[in-house]
């Protein structure tokens, strides 16, 4: 073998470094992007050495730190998005605007300041202004929490749409990838689009990741439904109550809310703590309606009429709070007296105001079997409690349940930082390495051309020698 041919081998190797250099430094900020490494071995001919060759060009990914960014992305999907609505729904569970208890607190205010003169018209002005406050804030509260519910949905159906999307690439990507690793190409590129799908694919539902040795993934989920199996991939389907199931073909199968990621984020608060907060909602609003028009109906107001029901929309716990209105805005209509012809008797007046301290009683027996299954949870955590005792425990158990959600949060995503940092020593560029790299085969380059050089010159002067 001649020192040329050995030189140019060098220059070949040392060309295919850099070239090999340089796609891994133009390709630095590429999401997803595996670096690549230089293989070289070195050429024999007989006894003699031949040079060097290119031996492979190597994709530097590790399948296995990659289901780890996908298992810890399913945990931070799903904790940030509980997080961000459960912090939502805080917020509006504590502003005066819109606090059930600040409500109450002005509410019987007025009527404790009534009591000392309760003929007195402003201070009656005053009880109707705050009734009217009192449902507004169960007004406002319950269309807050429904817009709420209306953004989760809305929400819910672009993950499913997007997630759909991700599927159908990474069915797709396995079909190129299975193709042209048959056919010897080069599926670095088409690998690294593929595990950046399965990446933002596990951030919306935890899935489970099989490599087949026809080059292809095959993803499911936690009980085993497949999302993708080689070429071919399943779609999510939101039928009309809500509820997913995945579409397969001509099959369609059943699948939980215990989906991980934001999508199962998303359907636990809306079907399990919204939905909750919303009837617990109902059974106050009900409640606060139903024992204030009891006792108010016992009583007599300033014309000596029995009183009337002063709130209406509360026939049943289903909406009370979306439906509750107010039915007296004649401030001598409100019957403090016990007694009709004693206006100036606050007998009645004094038992309103004790309401504040009252028990929810509401009675399961008089429900029906839909009321009972839809309300009986929310009807066991305030019965025996004041509404003013029972929402002070709502808004502190939703306060502990965010502050552990958020604390999840900081964890499961410190938890991605580290996985994605231990995917990125190996996988990604390392500008500082790459740099030196460069200089290396630069300097390789370079002695090899000498080499060349120096074998033009033997020759030269092998061919002096003869003239």
């Amino acid at each position: 073998m001649s020192l040329i041919n050995i030189g140019l081998s060098g220059l070949n190797a040392s060309n295919a470094g850099l070239s090999v250099t340089a796609h891994n430094t133009t390709n630095v900020l590429t999401p997803g992007y595996s670096r690549q490494r230089v293989g070289f071995g070195a050429q024999v001919s007989g006894s003699m050495g031949a040079g060097v060759g290119v031996t492979s060009v190597e994709r530097m990914a590790d399948n296995y730190l990659n289901q780890q960014i996908y298992k810890q992305r399913g945990s931070w999907g799903y904790n940030s998005i509980s997080s961000q609505y459960m912090q939502k729904a805080e917020s509006l569970l504590n502003s005066d605007s819109t606090s059930v208890n600040t409500g109450l607190d002005r509410f019987y205010a007025a009527l404790g300041e009534a009591s000392t003169a309760p003929q007195d018209i402003a201070h009656r002005q005053s009880i109707i202004s705050q009734s009217q406050s009192m449902v507004q804030r169960f007004n406002n509260l319950s269309s807050q929490l429904e817009n709420q519910a209306d953004q989760v949905n809305g929400q819910l159906d672009a993950s499913i749409s997007d997630a759909n999307t991700l599927m159908a690439s990474i069915a797709s990507l396995n079909e190129s990838i299975k193709a042209n690793s048959a056919s010897g190409k080069d599926v670095s590129s088409l690998l690294d689009t593929r595990d950046e799908a399965i990446k933002q694919l596990s951030g919306m539902m935890d899935v489970n990741t099989t490599y087949n040795d026809d080059g292809t993934v095959s993803l499911m989920l936690d009980r085993g439904q497949p999302l993708v199996n080689g070429t071919s991939a399943s779609q999510l389907k939101k039928s009309s109550d809500g509820t997913l199931t995945l579409q397969r073909g001509n099959s369609e199968l059943a699948i939980d809310d215990n989906l991980g990621g934001t999508i199962g984020g998303l359907m636990n608060y809306r079907d399990g703590e919204l939905k909750d907060l919303q009837r617990q909602l109902d059974v106050m609003a009900y409640n606060f309606a139903t024992q204030f028009n009891e006792t108010h109906t016992k009583g007599f107001d300033l014309n000596g009429d029995a009183g009337e029901a002063v709130f209406g929309g509360v026939d049943s716990i289903d909406g009370a709070a979306k439906n509750l209105t107010l039915l007296v805005d004649d401030p001598k209509k409100l019957a403090f007296s016990s007694k009709a012809d004693e206006p100036g008797n606050s007998e009645n007046l004094e038992a309103l105001n004790d309401l504040r301290n009252s028990s929810v009683n509401v009675d399961l027996t008089k429900l029906t079997a839909e009321e009972q299954e839809k309300y009986g949870d929310a009807v066991g955590r305030l019965n025996g409690k004041s509404i003013y005792e029972g929402y002070t425990g709502l808004v502190g158990d939703w306060a502990i349940k965010t502050a552990q959600l958020e604390a999840d949060a900081k964890s499961s995503e410190s938890l991605v930082k580290q996985a994605q940092g231990d995917r990125d020593a190996i996988a990604g560029v390392n500008l500082d390495e790459e740099a030196a790299n460069i200089m290396v085969y630069t300097q390789m380059y370079q002695a090899n051309a000498q080499v060349i050089s120096t074998a033009q010159q033997l020759f030269d002067v092998t061919m002096s020698m003869f003239r």
